[in-house]
């Protein structure tokens, strides 16, 4: 009776204690890395490979949500390995443009304010 009730109680800690020892989902976001990234969406070119390391990047500087990276990540893999790192790229840049994320910042250009050679008055006759 006594070894019945241990082999019930081992049974049951053997199935339970998998389900209370999962991994968070932010315990994933960090451990995934541009090497990870690289090597899973099978990053050919130094374009692909350049691209992962922004995003990685972008993660750690808190601009890109790790769920949001986590996810694309994830539906990328469900993909044929030929075409993951593509469905990654386009993937995360629709997410993003849908949360309001910039990925890709635009320069800021500054006007020039050195003097023109040109007197003002001449300036007119060239903009008829």
């Amino acid at each position: 009776m006594i070894v019945r009730q241990l082999l019930y109680s081992v049974l049951v800690l053997g199935f339970a204690v998998p389900c209370f020892a999962q991994q968070q989902v932010g315990d994933s976001d960090k451990r995934l890395t541009a090497v990870i990234l690289k090597t899973t969406l099978y990053a050919k070119t130094d374009d692909e490979k350049d691209f992962c390391d922004y995003v990685i990047q972008k993660r750690d500087n808190g601009i890109l949500p790790p769920r949001l990276l986590y996810g694309v990540y994830q539906n990328a893999l469900t993909k044929e390995k030929g075409r993951r790192f593509a469905y990654f790229k386009s993937g995360l840049e629709i997410m993003c443009m849908r949360e309001g994320i910039v990925l890709y910042p635009t320069p800021v250009r500054t006007s020039s304010v050195s003097p023109s050679f040109v007197p003002f008055s001449l300036k007119g006759l060239f903009l008829r």
